[in-house]
C-alpha cells in the first residue's frame, strides 16, 4: 500500500471516532456511569492513534498528489495547517482521557474536573478534525471547493507556474554558464 492509500484508509476514523466518542462521553456524563465514560475514552485513544497514522502518511500522500491537475500547494498547505491543529487537540484529549483513567483507577478526587476539560477538548478536536478532513477533501474534490478556494487555487496555480518558469530559467542560466 502507498502512503496515500494508508492516509485515505485511516483518515475517516479520527472524524467518526471523535464524534462518536463525544456522544458516548456526554451520555456517560449525563447518566453518571463510569463504564460508559471508559468506553468513550477508549474510543478517544483509538481515534488519537489513528490520527497519528494519518499524520505520518500525510507527506507521502502529498508527494503522490501534488502534481495532479487542480491540486495546488495552497490547498495542501491549508490542509496541513488544519491537520496540525486537529492533531494537537486530539492528542491532548487522549492525554486527558488517560489521566482520567489513572485517577479513576487510583480512586483520586478531581477526576470529574479532568473529565469536564476532556469533554471540551474532545468537542474542539471533533470540530478541528472535521475541518482538516474537509480541507483534505478539497485537495482532490474540486466540487466541494467554494469560490474563495477556487480563487486561491487559481492564484496558487499561477504562483506555481511562475515558480516553475523561474526555476527553469535559473537552470538554463546555470547550463549556459557551464
Amino acid at each position: 500500500m502507498t502512503a496515500a492509500q494508508i492516509h485515505l484508509a485511516f483518515n475517516h476514523f479520527p472524524i467518526a471516532g471523535s464524534i462518536l466518542a463525544l456522544i458516548i462521553l456526554v451520555w456517560g456524563f449525563l447518566v453518571k456511569r463510569d463504564q460508559i465514560k471508559i468506553v468513550g475514552i477508549a474510543l478517544v485513544i483509538i481515534s488519537s492513534l489513528s490520527a497519528f497514522v494519518v499524520m505520518q502518511t500525510g507527506d507521502g500522500a502529498e508527494e503522490i498528489v501534488e502534481h495532479k491537475p487542480m491540486v495546488t500547494k495552497g490547498l495542501i498547505h491549508e490542509h496541513e495547517e488544519a491537520a496540525d491543529s486537529a492533531m494537537i487537540a486530539i492528542q491532548l484529549t487522549a492525554v486527558l482521557g488517560i489521566a482520567w483513567l489513572v485517577m479513576y483507577r487510583l480512586k483520586k478526587d478531581h477526576k470529574e474536573k479532568i473529565f469536564a476539560i476532556m469533554l471540551l477538548t474532545n468537542l474542539a478536536s471533533a470540530a478541528l478534525v472535521a475541518n482538516a478532513a474537509h480541507k483534505g477533501g478539497q485537495i482532490r474534490h474540486d466540487e466541494i471547493r467554494n469560490e474563495t478556494n477556487l480563487g486561491s487555487s487559481n492564484q496558487n496555480e499561477k504562483n506555481d507556474e511562475e515558480s516553475k518558469e523561474k526555476e527553469e530559467k535559473e537552470n538554463m542560466e546555470k547550463n549556459e554558464a557551464k
